[in-house]
């Protein structure tokens, strides 16, 4: 189930960050550590995917702006 919880957090990051918060307000500690886990998850492959979007935007204009 851990699993399965850490690959969604990976696939739709919304999810991981709903699962984290759900998770992290519960009174057992294991599930408090997966939470943060999948929340943390989340958080750096919404961060990736964003700086990687800027990156391919950045390039894609690139040539246009360097006259080739």
């Amino acid at each position: 189930q851990k699993a399965l919880f850490y690959i969604l957090s990976i696939l739709i990051p919304i999810v991981g960050i709903i699962l984290g918060i759900i998770w992290m307000n519960d009174p057992e500690p294991e599930k408090k550590v997966v939470g943060k886990n999948c929340l943390i998850i989340a958080i750096v492959v919404t961060v990736l995917s964003c700086i990687c979007w800027f990156a391919a935007s950045a390039l894609s204009i690139m040539p246009a702006v360097s006259g080739y």
